[in-house]
């Protein structure tokens, strides 16, 4: 998920991001993370990707993400 927001946000953004909403939404590390957490932290990101690449493009981000991330 970092490698694919960093291509959007820059790989240092994308680190913070991914670990700030971890810690934030769902009380975890990143490295804890499960695949069933993925839809509560993309839901956490949207609000920080919208108002950083626009809402197009973040919702465009966010479904892509969720099929990747689909079981």
């Amino acid at each position: 998920m970092v490698s694919r927001l960093a291509e959007y946000l820059g790989p240092h953004t994308a680190r913070s991001a991914v670990r700030t909403f971890a810690q934030s939404a769902l009380h975890r590390a990143p490295e804890e993370l499960r695949l069933e957490d993925m839809p509560r932290l993309l839901e956490a990101l949207r609000p920080m990707l919208r108002t950083l690449v626009g809402h197009a493009i973040s919702e465009d981000i966010l479904e892509s993400l969720a099929r990747e991330l689909a079981p």
